[in-house]
């Protein structure tokens, strides 16, 4: 009997989901200016899925450091190119051959429109959704298949969100390289958002950690969600030297480097023997050097991060909800709203995720 009533609710859902679908959907898409791009809310024709693709009713986007990368002149032309790459939402239409998934399913996206399991293959990381393929900033887009992945049981929109590209790329550079573990040190690099979940991820996998910021506001939000010591660069510009003190003389078994060329060099102060450098991202630049001799006298590791897969996905997920971790959202937005998330990001004056609910 409560297998029966099951089925009727979700045949119930599927049905209420294939019939709200509009003839118009809105979007938030790439418009070119004199100087790059900018971010424009249009309508458009509700889009159908092709073979291999679904339908999906977005109800949450959070944004990433590359939507505003995105926006500068030069690189591909992006014109009319729907923004985003992380959202969840609902599947309400199938294509043909769409085998998946079903009408009804809750689901978020990927960074990578084809990237089942690590270590990469040729061609894994050709399409990157709302970067040289349509993204997620919609209210109905149309993905393929193996760029979705089920939400888990009990998980919000808005927190499934923002995990595709923050969460998955703390993932990869915390446990997969890092392998951060009890007794291990972890060094993180400010209090965005993949850096916030480095904190989370380290921390709830027992490692001591270790966070860098120039605001004592933010260094007392991390201290909150378990960081064992801060250090504010501004005050303490030598901070790789401070790790040191901080640790015996140890260092740090891993480095999660985020700014790229204003802080390789102290990282690799930083970093302990036989120790681990996660390169994840360039906010200050991706110039500058990585002294060869350094690398060689630390006997260190030092390792690009390119998010990372489905299976990655799913497991950090299961990590997660085992471990009881929940994403930080700063703030969430109303599609009305997008033009000021985008400022937010811009700023820097965040902790964790920017949500756009649709």
């Amino acid at each position: 009997m409560i297998a029966r009533l099951a089925l009727i609710v979700l045949c119930a859902a599927a049905a209420a989901a294939r019939a709200e679908i509009p003839d118009i959907t809105r979007n938030v898409v790439y418009q070119k200016t004199g100087n790059g791009y900018r971010l424009q809310l249009v309508e458009a024709p509700m889009p159908a899925p092709a073979a291999g693709q679904v339908l999906v009713r977005m109800r949450a986007v959070a944004l990433n450091r590359g939507e505003i990368e995105n926006l500068a002149p030069g690189g591909r032309d992006r014109s009319g190119m729907i923004a985003a790459s992380d959202g969840a939402g609902i599947v309400v239409a199938l294509g043909a051959a769409a085998k998946e998934f079903k009408v009804g399913d809750r689901v978020t996206s990927m960074y990578f429109n084809d990237y089942p399991d690590y270590p990469p293959k040729p061609g894994n990381l050709r399409d990157a959704v709302g970067s040289s393929t349509n993204g997620v900033f919609g209210e109905y887009v149309v993905l393929d298949e193996t760029a979705l992945v089920r939400i888990p049981s009990g998980w919000s929109d808005v927190d499934a969100a923002t995990l595709p590209t923050a969460g998955l790329t703390a993932w990869s550079a915390v446990m997969i390289q890092g392998r951060a573990a009890p007794k291990k040190i972890v060094l993180v690099q400010g209090t965005g958002g993949v850096s916030t979940f480095a904190l989370q991820i380290a921390h709830a996998a027992g490692a001591t950690v270790i966070v860098t910021s120039s605001s004592d506001e933010k260094l007392g939000r991390a201290r909150a969600l378990g960081a064992t010591h801060t250090i504010n660069y501004r005050t303490t510009p030598a901070w790789g030297k401070k790790v040191a003190e901080l640790t015996g003389g140890h260092g740090a078994d891993l480095v999660v480097e985020v700014g790229g060329l204003g802080t390789l060099q102290q990282s690799l102060e930083a970093v302990a023997l036989g120790g681990t450098i996660s390169i994840v991202g360039g906010i200050t630049g991706y110039g500058g050097e990585l002294s060869a001799l350094g690398v060689l006298d630390k006997a260190a590791h030092v390792v690009g991060i390119l998010v990372g897969s489905r299976n990655q996905l799913k497991d950090l997920q299961a990590f997660m909800t085992r471990n009881k971790v929940k994403p930080v959202v700063d703030r969430v937005y109303s599609l009305g709203e997008y033009g000021a998330a985008v400022e937010q990001l811009r700023s820097g004056q965040f902790v964790g995720k920017i949500v756009v609910t649709l």
